[in-house]
């Protein structure tokens, strides 16, 4: 309580945790620390409660799903394949299992509301990871792409029609 008292004769091994840790020093009196799962408070210099760093963390790991989506069916025209029952309604990037169908077709997927079409010429070159070769039996591969803001997708043929196609949500990740 007066100037007899310095940080020499506080900074001592006389200081330990049983004199510092009572009933009096509660959670509310620890402006610096949030407990916010979504991080949205958080800044550069406060800390975060290790129940709102796990839940934030196991919101946005990438996650198994297994779930299948379909059977769809194929046209010329993009369709949309809504993923959000697994993905929720945000942007998530995606690998999905896409196989099988009653014709084989080159497949195509995109993010829903992208503007540009796939190449598909006589080699296929330029398809990148989002697109296919199915065929009647369990010939495919593996797409991977980023879903829009609501959890869609898009998906067509490049000729004629296919039904009966197996898509599998394999994994995704949420994305902030």
């Amino acid at each position: 309580l007066n100037s007899n008292v310095t940080t020499d004769k506080i900074a001592n091994a006389g200081v330990t945790t049983d004199k510092i840790a009572d009933s009096n020093v509660t959670f509310a009196k620890l402006t610096d620390v949030i407990d916010d799962d979504t991080m949205a408070t958080a800044t550069s210099t406060n800390l975060a409660t290790a129940e709102s760093i796990k839940a934030y963390v196991d919101n946005y790991l990438m996650k198994y799903s297994g779930v299948s989506f379909g059977p769809i069916n194929l046209t010329t025209s993009f369709q949309t394949l809504d993923l959000s029952s697994q993905v929720g309604s945000n942007r998530a990037n995606v690998q999905l299992e896409v196989y099988g169908g009653s014709t084989a077709r080159n497949c195509y997927f995109r993010r829903k509301g992208e503007l540009y079409s796939h190449f598909s010429g006589a080699n296929n070159a330029g398809w990148g990871s989002s697109g296919v070769i199915l065929a009647t039996s369990s010939n495919g591969g593996v797409i991977n792409l980023t879903t829009d803001e609501s959890g869609h997708i898009e998906y067509k043929c490049d000729a004629g029609s296919s039904t009966g196609v197996t898509v599998v949500l394999v994994s995704y990740q949420k994305l902030i």
